[in-house]
């Protein structure tokens, strides 16, 4: 047992490690999380049910909806979305979910996927014995032994942010008022979100913010030395699930702002809106800006070793306001000086290799400057954000033996 508990918990902290040990020692459990989107886009879900699995029995659900093109919708992978899939990935059981699309901007088609994910959890949860399901907006709370709502972002002012959304944003709001009725616990991402919900309901309430692997961002300063024997000009760069174009713009025109500096943008990720800045980069014919493809969990510390100023240019908003940035915890875990719009939670973090700017290009180009003046140096505070810590708490929730946080402890 000791053995084993090394292997996963071999290298945080003494006392984390006990802790470690006695959850080992404890009963293991079968658990369902029920993810916000789609399996194949980086979430915080594949952190904690990568950490999980080491002890647990987990599985997890998937449903694909990035269909955009005529080819999508006559395409085999098209076909297989209308029929349940199982496969082992790594050491998790990933059940894909039938789905009708688009549905997006189809009410009764939402209805009816709604009802199809519902229907198929209760079937995996009675097969599988689940003992504990994590749970998020994208359908009602199912009937578990042990229900946990996971509120990851502001997901209703995300969706009101749209505008033409309204309709949908009021579905994810009734789901989450449900959840906070029915839940046995609520695990909120943010301090921002922590004290939101705390004023709605009176259910256990637990702090537990998106993480990062540390011990996979070790000698990241060594290869990006190695980088830079190779390349002489600084590279910016951003890494994450890139959908919101007005984002990309914004680097964009940074990158005008800055065309007599020796710089090269990196962006690296998936996300629907790439195929628009691909256009406006070949338009403007700007030839310092380059792509990666979609770049997983396991590539994502090489990625960033490369990069001498991490990016997070989001539209300042009451969902982004909220958000517990997983790119910035990586870059950070990388000792990268950061250029963030300012938001409220990332001033809750306060990390000092984040410099915070105004929502605007200009603002931005400034960051980038002053960025590239500062040393490398991964802040102290990172190691709050351990999976590996963070994991163990979840657990403690999923079992029902950690106390909810206080006002004076958030």
């Amino acid at each position: 047992m000791g053995k084993g508990c090394k292997s996963h918990y071999g290298m945080i902290d003494k006392r984390t490690q006990r802790d470690a040990i006695q959850g080992v020692e404890g009963k293991s459990l079968k658990i369902l999380w029920i993810p916000h989107t789609s399996w194949h886009i980086p979430q915080r879900a594949h952190l904690f049910c990568q950490v999980l699995a080491e002890r647990h029995e987990v599985h997890v659900t998937d449903w694909v909806a990035d269909f955009y093109n005529l080819q999508d919708y006559i395409s085999t992978r098209y076909l297989k979305n209308f029929f349940y899939r199982r496969k082992r990935e790594s050491n998790l059981t990933v059940h894909g979910i039938p789905r009708i699309s688009p549905a997006l901007f189809f009410p009764t088609i939402r209805r009816i996927n709604s009802h199809l994910y519902s229907q198929w959890v209760r079937r995996i949860i009675r097969y599988h014995a689940i003992d504990a399901v994590v749970g998020t907006f994208v359908l009602p709370p199912p009937q578990a032994p042990r229900l946990i709502f996971d509120l990851f972002d502001e997901n209703v002012a995300y969706w009101r942010s749209y505008g033409l959304m309204k309709d949908y944003a009021e579905e994810i709001e009734r789901n989450e008022i449900d959840y906070m009725d029915s839940a046995d616990a609520i695990v909120a991402a943010s301090e921002v979100l922590t004290k939101k919900i705390r004023s709605l309901t009176n259910k256990p309430i637990h702090f537990i913010p998106n993480g990062v692997d540390l011990k996979n961002f070790r000698g990241t300063s060594e290869a990006h030395q190695r980088v830079k024997r190779v390349v002489s000009r600084s590279i910016i760069g951003i890494l994450g699930n890139h959908d919101r174009a007005a984002e990309l713009h914004k680097v964009i025109d940074a990158v005008h702002l800055l065309s007599k500096s020796r710089l090269v943008f990196i962006i690296a990720g998936r996300g629907k809106a790439i195929p628009e800045i691909r256009s406006r980069i070949r338009r403007e014919k700007l030839k310092n800006i380059k792509f990666l493809p979609q770049v997983p969990l396991s590539s994502a510390p090489r990625v960033v070793s490369s990069f001498d100023v991490g990016l997070c240019p989001y539209l300042k908003s009451g969902g982004a306001d909220a958000s517990s940035p997983m790119r910035l915890l990586m870059y950070s875990a990388a000792g990268l000086p950061t250029v963030c719009t300012e938001l409220t939670e990332i001033r809750n973090m306060d990390f000092p290799n984040v410099i915070m700017v105004r929502d605007d290009h200009r603002a931005l180009a400034d960051g980038i400057l002053h960025g590239l003046t500062l040393p490398r140096l991964s802040p102290k505070k990172i190691q709050k954000y351990d999976i590996y810590k963070l994991a163990i708490r979840y657990e403690k929730v999923l079992e029902g033996k950690e106390r909810s946080e206080t006002r004076e402890e958030v």
